[in-house]
């Protein structure tokens, strides 16, 4: 059957752009010089980004067959040359990956940039009338599904070198498609629905997340279209996908039917359109078929058993109404929020104890509302129940780092982000909460980058972005990051915290007071209390301090003040062995504040303090 063409002509990964077309490599606009081989190197490492590309299929690619050199150092020499064009390194490599005596992989993320939209019009003639599409139509009608190829390769030309062969088969180069899932619209009768709808939205967010080679939106970022005048083109753009996947729930006592379409974002044209009928009990299933009908039509291979699993069973209606009723609070990320969140995946485990989601719901609650022990339980059960849960081991990996066990937390992030490349909490946390941390920020900007891609209008991704940007002193383009997020939400404290942090560091001290201040407004906490108290102390104002170093001794015996709040005021007013002393029973206390100690400015001026020094070595920190 024929497909619509989705092919790209150009690539872009960081500053640069590849012309496939031409045979051209652009870096910020201006045109970078790449020899024809290393060039041919670069589009078959494209062409297969995260793949190991040997050097037996290097070889066939960069030689005819009947040309013989040597090449061995022929490639070498190739991909020593195309590292030199990108400013890349074997030792440290940003874009292309040694793998030792086997070949090469391509690392970077890659996005097409030219759509050819000259694919034949297989809409059906009653879609083509050139009225306003209504984005109620699945409510109302039934459809076919439309098999349509939604991606197709584009060839890869080749001329030869100094012979008159080298006429090479060309290859197809899969692009890497990437959708956005629009919030469900609840069609029930019943309002208390919703949550419903949101939580199914959830679901399939994530179960097409884990498909390989699809970049999936974050369901965060959708969320803010949700009722939305917006046309699919423009969220489109904004979201900087290729396609659109938008549609109705509606569920009737025991029963859930889902109708979803799949829309070329640039031009609002409908790909698919499909709907489902299935028991409540029998989610799973629903969730399955949708997930690889979505591969069908982007061309994604799955495994055998990725399309029929073995694992799906019945689900307990009342457990997975809790489970979702959990996750519709989770995603709400505030406090109240995590504590209704926490209730409900309760009474999913309480009525299912084998229903892995929830328990790692409950490890991803737990260890935001630092509860580390806690945490560490709900994630080993999940996995204990699934090992490929990856919010369970991204979960796991924050609570090794609270513990200060940094290797576990590595390890436990590669592998939530291997088993699911497009959750956007397992880069976020991963780039702010673990290698920025350790000082590795060329590898923080990475992650947070792609979580930033993957979750484009998430608040605290956007401001924990600021937060390594001012781990790394770079001060002017933090307070730029943190007041956008504050422009956005205006009631967000944690952006004010940080922002007010990198005001203190511009010598702004009157607008960095400001910013603290509004913070305690929003969220009045000792931490808050004692982040303005260290402002002041900073700016001069000992007086005001001191008397916020007297409230927060006041308050400690009835509610439980970290020593490192009480360390923070006595920074802020230039005594450094009291400072230090707290920091020690902040070390008592295992403190998850003190992962910060390598990289925050705040702590400068005990640089070379010698127990300060003893500190970071017996936390552990590289």
């Amino acid at each position: 059957m024929q497909g619509a063409v989705l092919a790209p002509t150009a690539i872009r990964f960081a500053s640069f752009e590849v012309d496939l077309r031409n045979g051209e490599v652009r870096k910020n606009g201006s045109l970078v010089k790449v020899q024809e081989l290393p060039f041919r190197a670069l589009a078959l490492l494209l062409a297969h980004p995260g793949q190991l590309v040997t050097r037996e299929e290097l070889r066939q690619r960069l030689w005819p067959a009947d040309v013989f050199v040597d090449f061995e150092h022929g490639i070498n020499s190739a991909i020593n040359r195309l590292r030199d064009c990108l400013g890349d390194s074997a030792d440290n490599p940003h874009y292309v990956q040694t793998i030792g005596r086997r070949g090469y992989r391509w690392i970077a993320p890659i996005t097409p940039i030219a759509i050819n939209a000259a694919a034949p019009n297989l809409v059906p003639s009653k879609w083509q009338a050139g009225k306003p599409r209504s984005r109620r139509w699945l409510a109302y009608s039934g459809v076919a599904i439309l098999a349509l190829a939604a991606v197709v390769g584009y060839w890869l030309h080749h001329t030869g070198g100094t012979r008159e062969v080298n006429r090479v088969s060309p290859s197809v180069v899969p692009m890497q498609p990437s959708i956005a899932v629009l919030p469900l619209e609840n069609l029930s009768t019943d309002p208390a629905q919703e949550y419903f709808a949101e939580g199914l939205t959830d679901e399939l967010t994530t179960r097409i997340a884990s498909l390989p080679g699809l970049k999936v939106i974050s369901r965060t970022s959708a969320i803010q279209y949700k009722s939305t005048p917006k046309s699919i083109p423009q969220i489109g753009k904004e979201l900087g996908v290729d396609a659109i996947l938008e549609g109705t729930v509606e569920r009737s006592g025991e029963r859930v039917r889902l109708r979803v379409q799949l829309i070329h974002a640039a031009s609002d044209r409908h790909l698919w359109a499909q709907s489902y009928e299935h028991q409540l009990s029998d989610i799973l299933a629903l969730e399955n078929e949708f997930a690889v009908d979505v591969a069908d039509q982007v061309q994604v291979r799955l495994a055998p058993q990725q399309r029929s699993p073995t694992s799906e069973r019945a689900l307990n209606p009342v457990a997975l109404e809790n489970y979702l009723k959990g996750r519709y609070f989770w995603n709400r990320r505030d406090g109240g929020g995590l504590q209704k969140a926490v209730e409900y995946f309760q009474k999913a485990v309480q009525v299912d104890p084998n229903y892995a989601p929830a328990y790692a719901g409950l490890a991803q609650s737990y260890i935001l509302l630092t509860d580390p022990s806690r945490a560490r339980l709900a994630a080993a059960k999940a996995l204990s129940l699934d090992p490929a849960l990856s919010e369970a081991h991204t979960a796991l990996a924050l609570v090794a780092d609270h513990d200060w066990n940094f290797t576990e937390a590595e390890r436990e992030y590669k592998l939530a982000i291997s088993l699911n490349p497009n959750y956007a909490t397992a880069h976020h946390w991963y780039g702010e909460s673990h290698l920025a941390l350790m000082g590795r920020f060329e590898e923080a900007d990475r992650e947070m980058k792609q979580a930033r891609a993957l979750d484009p209008v998430s608040r605290i991704i956007a401001t924990d972005w600021g937060a390594v940007l001012f781990f790394e002193r770079r001060y002017d383009e933090a307070y730029q990051e943190l007041s956008k997020v504050l422009e956005m939400e205006p009631n967000f404290s944690e952006a004010y915290l940080f922002r007010g942090q990198v005001l203190l560091h511009q010598r702004r001290y009157d607008e960095a007071i400001a910013d603290f201040e509004s913070a305690r407004r929003i969220d009045n906490t000792p931490r808050q209390l004692a982040l303005l108290g260290y402002a002041l102390g900073v700016a001069g104002k000992r007086s005001q301090a001191t008397i916020i170093l007297r409230q927060l001794k006041a308050i400690s015996p009835q509610k439980h003040v970290e020593p490192w709040s009480l360390a923070m005021v006595e920074l802020g007013l230039g005594d450094k062995d009291e400072t230090v002393a707290w920091l020690e029973k902040a070390y008592l206390e295992q403190s998850p504040h003190l992962v910060g100690l390598k990289v925050v400015p705040a702590y400068d001026p005990l640089r070379n303090n010698p127990r300060f020094q003893q500190l970071i070595a017996r936390i552990g920190l590289p």
